[in-house]
Parts: C-alpha cells; sequence; structure tokens
C-alpha cells in the first residue's frame, strides 16, 4: 500500500472525537483482551467540553463519575490524532506532554499514549507511522526531543505494549494486538524498557507455610512494634496525603518516575473507595515521639476486568453495577493485583516491606482470591522482584515501553 493513502487529522469535531474514542472496539482479538472504559476516555479527551455540551447527559454523567477535568491538566497537555484510509479510521494515538516528568528529570522527553490501530498488515504499519510522525511533530514543536510510550496518560497510569502471556490483563494493566509491537518498531521505535508481572496461585503454599508467615510475622511486629492497618476511607485526604507521601518518595529514583500530584490519588481514591474492600490497601505505621508515622503503604486492586471485560466498555451498564454489588457483598474476583508496595528510603532495610508483602498475600486470601498479582516491575530492578520470587511469584507476562526522537 502506498503510504500517501493515508490521512492524518488533528481530532478537531465531535464526528472524528466518537471515531477516536470507538476505535478500540474495532481492534481484532488476537489474545485475551479488556478493552478501555468509554466512560474514562470521554472525560481525559473531552477537556473543557470541546466535544460535548456541558450539559449533554454524556458530560454530566461522566463528570458525576469522575470528576470536573483529569487532574492530569495541572501539569500536562495531550492532542489526539486520528488515521484513516480510505475515509476509515484505522489508527490512533495521543501525544503528550508531561511537565511535571520534565521539570523532575531535568530533560525534554514527550510521550505517546492510547495507541490503537484495527489492521494487522501493512495498511496498519503504515497509519503506525503516520500517527507517530504526526504526535513526534507535534512534541517537537513543544522542543521535546524524544518520544516515549505508551503511557495513559502518564507512567502512574496503565502503560507498556503487552508482547509475552496468554491470560487476560489485570484492572489497570494494558490489552493489545501481538502485531502492535512490530508495528510501533517498523515507525522507528526501539525498547527502551521491559515490565514484568508476576503471579502467585494462592493454593499453592501449603498450610504449615502459611502458619510459618503468620508467626514470623507476629514476632517481628512484636519486636520493631510495627503496625499494620486499613486505610481509612472516612478520612480520605489525610489518607490521600500520606500514601502520596510514601507513593513519591518511595518511587523516587525509579526509571521513568514522575510524581503523581495529591488531586491526581485523590480522584482516584474518591471514586474507588466505593468499589475497593479498605481491607486490601494497607498501612505500616510505626511510633515516632509518640505519634503515628506511616512508613510504609501497600494498593491491592481487585480485577475489575472480570466484570468490565462483559459490559462493552460501559462503566454505568446494570452488569457492572450487579457484578460490583456482588463482590461488595462478598463475591470475590478471582484474582487481586497489587498496583504498589513501597516504604519510606530509612525503613527499606527494616522489616517493613516483609511484612507488608506476606500481610498483603494474606489479605488477598482472606478477601476470597485465587491469584494475587504484582504488576508491573521493571526487569532491571532486582531488589523489587528478588523478594517475590523468594515468595514463590512466578513471571507470567511482559509489557515493553518504547522510545525513539521525535525527529
Amino acid at each position: 500500500m502506498n503510504q500517501t493513502a493515508v490521512m492524518v487529522t488533528s481530532v478537531q469535531s465531535k464526528h472524528d472525537f466518537d471515531a477516536f474514542v470507538e476505535l478500540p472496539w474495532q481492534v481484532p482479538q488476537d489474545r485475551q483482551m479488556v478493552r478501555p472504559m468509554r466512560e474514562f476516555q470521554r472525560h481525559l479527551f473531552d477537556r473543557g467540553h470541546r466535544f460535548r455540551g456541558s450539559l449533554s447527559l454524556a458530560a454530566q454523567l461522566d463528570g458525576m463519575l469522575l470528576g470536573k477535568e483529569n487532574p492530569f491538566y495541572e501539569h500536562g497537555d495531550l492532542d489526539l490524532f486520528l488515521a484513516r484510509v480510505g475515509g476509515r479510521p484505522i489508527a490512533r494515538i495521543a501525544a503528550i506532554q508531561n511537565r511535571l516528568h520534565n521539570e523532575y528529570h531535568h530533560d525534554q522527553t514527550g510521550f505517546f499514549g492510547f495507541y490503537e490501530c484495527v489492521d494487522g498488515g501493512e495498511d496498519g504499519q503504515a497509519a503506525t507511522r503516520a500517527v507517530v510522525e504526526a504526535a513526534s511533530s507535534w512534541l517537537r514543536q513543544r522542543g521535546l526531543v524524544t518520544i516515549r510510550g505508551p503511557f495513559n496518560p502518564t507512567i502512574n497510569d496503565d502503560c507498556g505494549i503487552w508482547t509475552e502471556g496468554n491470560r487476560y490483563p489485570s484492572f489497570l494493566m494494558p490489552s493489545n494486538p501481538s502485531y502492535y509491537a512490530s508495528h510501533l518498531q517498523a515507525a522507528g521505535f526501539a525498547p527502551a524498557k521491559t515490565l514484568r508481572v508476576y503471579r502467585l496461585n494462592l493454593a499453592t503454599p501449603p498450610e504449615k507455610e502459611w502458619t510459618r508467615w503468620s508467626k514470623m510475622t507476629e514476632r517481628i511486629q512484636r519486636s520493631v512494634k510495627i503496625q499494620l492497618r486499613a486505610a481509612n476511607f472516612k478520612d480520605l485526604d489525610s489518607e490521600v496525603k500520606s500514601f502520596l507521601t510514601i507513593y513519591n518518595t518511595a518511587l523516587a529514583d525509579n526509571w521513568g518516575f514522575a510524581p503523581m500530584s495529591f488531586h491526581e490519588l485523590r480522584s482516584m481514591a474518591e471514586l474507588f473507595q466505593y468499589v475497593l474492600d479498605s481491607s486490601l490497601i494497607r498501612a505500616a505505621e510505626v511510633e515516632e515521639n509518640g505519634v503515628r508515622k506511616v512508613v510504609g503503604a501497600v494498593i491491592s486492586v481487585p480485577d475489575l476486568n472480570e466484570i468490565l471485560r462483559h459490559t462493552s466498555g460501559r462503566l454505568v451498564h446494570p452488569l457492572t453495577i450487579w457484578k460490583l454489588l456482588r463482590m461488595k457483598l462478598g463475591q470475590p474476583t478471582e484474582r487481586i493485583r497489587v498496583v504498589f508496595l513501597g516504604v519510606l528510603p530509612e525503613y527499606r532495610h527494616t522489616p517493613v516491606s516483609a511484612l507488608l508483602l506476606f500481610d498483603t498475600i494474606r489479605m488477598a486470601k482472606k478477601f476470597g482470591a485465587r491469584e494475587i498479582e504484582g504488576s508491573w516491575i521493571l526487569e532491571d530492578n532486582p531488589a523489587m522482584y528478588k523478594p517475590l520470587e523468594d515468595h514463590g511469584f512466578q513471571i507470567t507476562d511482559r509489557y515493553v515501553i518504547y522510545e525513539r526522537p521525535t525527529t
């Protein structure tokens, strides 16, 4: 196919906006996939209600669920590009500027995200090259010399291209056909980092192992006076501040890290407090000068993809509401995903990390899950993945982050 047959436009009309949001639903499934929720994408992409009137039912519903505007825009901007072949939408991409990342790293990195392509052949490769060039040009005009991704829209959200694994991904982990990697590499991208997914079958450890871990945990807690507790959703602002300190401090030296803002974590907590079991989100506290201080934290979430993959990409769906209600009433998901586990640097060489890991496994088992997942972890970060391997976790999936110059 001649590449000149590809037409790329910036999304400037409601017609293009609707095509952009709906494109993932045209992507063929050559492996198990969970497509993105339309409400989340419309809320992020329709900044300032450019494409839908603020009084439209969809805009009002998204605002009630997700807030007035996505807090990403406090420190970032993005533009959407759609490629058509013969008038048919075939690929999409978002060009992303994250000022918080560049201020933190003192570099000139731009990002791409929300990449989708409905064609695994030459048309798809040409369309991918075209949207990548459009995104690169947009970033280059803003003085950014590298394009990296996918991040949707930041490294603190779902990111990467799924390259290995044969089971459907967990909640907030991306889905894509196998040809995405080759399309991006044909567009000039090279792998920058590989991310690992670890899982543990909760029936694998024998009861004597659970007993040994429990006794060890009790002994350590008595000796070092560490208190483990569930999240307190009744004091959400205070809890978000405590967890945000742990999150931003614990990950500060990680590759590609960009701090999460208070409003970003607050927005997530505000939505998920009605869905998540607070006992799955854990804090480790010690007493310093007579005051309890949070020194470590875990954020675990039920695998809501078990619910969402059957609801046609709509958060507001009778089946979604029914299954979420059943989960709250004691019908667990099969899998629990550990999104984050971290401790303050001054407590890294104490038993806090080990206590939190076992406590997280224990709470997942108590929740009724049959499997626990740790994701994602950088493949070149043994300090993070070795404790999981020591506890019987095994690699099940890999994702790749890509980058190339914007020129």
